[in-house]
């Protein structure tokens, strides 16, 4: 539980950590940490017109962070926790700093212990994204990373992960659904929102 309290401690301080997720190494800061999300842009070298995902505990957190229609509530446990990013609309109470302009956010609940029990933790969603120079390719182990170590306030290292694909992104409505990026569990996805729930796929 160290690492754990070094990361929470660096979090809360405003810090930016890298962890490895059930996908790939990402690197992230609480959500409602302004410099903290200004801080990973820098790092990355990302522009600001490139959205920064969000992750909590649990299933049942995320109507904190998005609306959740009705009709979206018995779809999410089918597939949180798991690599799929959904994006729906925000919440009012969402910081405004966080993806400025855009009227969305992709939440995950990432099927790995140790990021649901940081979050859990913390008890606040935390901004993920990629551990990358922007555009850079996925990492699968610390080192593949190395050239942004000097901007991170704590290291987490979970040995070398297995496959280098990041998750599904896709937007949900009432009525249909968007794959914006293929990646883990996608097949998944596409049958549980096409065949299970009758959702029109407009990919």
């Amino acid at each position: 539980a160290v690492v754990s309290t070094q990361s929470t401690g660096a979090l809360c301080r405003g810090g930016v950590v890298a962890l490895p997720t059930d996908t790939i190494y990402g690197i992230c800061c609480l959500v409602h940490d302004t410099a903290a999300i200004n801080k990973i842009y820098q790092i990355k070298g990302r522009s600001f017109s490139k959205p920064l995902a969000i992750c909590v505990a649990s299933v049942q957190d995320i109507p904190k962070c998005v609306e959740v229609a009705s009709s979206s509530s018995p779809i999410l446990p089918k597939l949180l926790p798991g690599g799929v990013t959904v994006v729906l609309p925000r919440t009012p109470s969402l910081n405004p700093a966080l993806n400025p302009g855009f009227q969305t956010v992709g939440v995950r609940v990432p099927d790995h212990k140790f990021v649901l029990d940081l979050c859990a933790e913390l008890g606040a969603p935390i901004a993920l994204t990629s551990a990358n120079v922007s555009n850079g390719p996925n990492s699968l182990s610390i080192q593949d990373f190395k050239e942004i170590w000097s901007g991170l306030d704590v290291i987490v290292d979970g040995g070398q992960l297995l496959q280098a694909t990041g998750s599904t992104v896709v937007e949900i409505t009432d009525t249909s659904f968007t794959v914006i990026r293929p990646g883990r569990d996608y097949e998944k996805t596409v049958r549980v929102l096409s065949e299970e729930h009758h959702l029109e796929n407009l990919s």
